[in-house]
């Protein structure tokens, strides 16, 4: 007899523990302490008035919500790891390809807050490019919040599950992307902003650092 080795019933890793746990004891001292900011979050997604005011009281990224900004990468970095394993093979250890994720994550945000601040400054600091990019940052706030238990299903979950999970978790991001797209143009030509305009912020501002996201995503796959 061959012996053969027993594949994993999860995508399960003990690192996985220490990050899940971690987050866990800051979110119960984020809800201890700033529970009215978990609040706002999901008041401004319902509504556009309150939202505009959390606009008028809050900053962009006020350090408050550090946290949170920290919760939504980390959880977007996971999903990731776990689509890679779940399809792919990877010499590199899960737990560097999270990190390696997360880093490319932050960059193309960071390309993203840079893409603002140069249309606002050819626009010269139009208010509906403001509600822009507070909508932006306050959707990654939710989806943080709303797909950190969502991972830890995923990291459980039998594997036979996995293609359905995740197919789910992946519609929910795009859905969430989508969305965004259409309620800034709608808030825009509201504003009677120039079509050219409208096309040039979801060109910049939203395919843009997709389209390097999927770059540095199918370039690691080739390396």
């Amino acid at each position: 007899m061959v012996p053969t080795v027993r594949p994993a019933e999860n995508l399960f890793e003990d690192w996985m523990f220490v990050l899940f746990s971690i987050s866990v004891g800051f979110f119960a001292f984020y809800m201890a302490f700033y529970h009215s900011k978990i609040k706002n979050v999901f008041r401004g997604f319902r509504s556009d008035v309150l939202m505009r005011q959390l606009m008028r009281e809050e900053n962009i990224t006020p350090r408050s919500y550090f946290f949170l900004a920290l919760l939504y990468g980390a959880s977007l970095s996971v999903l990731m790891v776990l689509t890679l394993k779940h399809f792919f093979t990877f010499q590199l250890e899960a737990v560097i390809l999270f990190f390696c994720v997360w880093l490319g994550i932050s960059l193309v945000y960071l390309l993203k807050w840079l893409s603002i601040k140069a249309v606002q400054w050819l626009i010269e600091g139009d208010f509906t490019l403001l509600e822009y990019s507070y909508r932006t940052f306050a959707m990654n706030r939710l989806l943080g919040i709303v797909l950190f238990p969502l991972i830890i299903w995923l990291t459980l979950t039998d594997r036979s599950w996995l293609n359905s999970s995740l197919f789910c978790a992946w519609l929910l991001i795009g859905m969430a992307w989508f969305w965004r797209i259409i309620k800034g143009a709608w808030v825009a030509i509201q504003a009677r902003v120039s079509i050219f305009f409208i096309f040039f912020y979801i060109c910049t501002l939203e395919i843009l650092p997709l389209a390097i996201g999927l770059k540095l995503f199918f370039n690691s796959l080739v390396t």
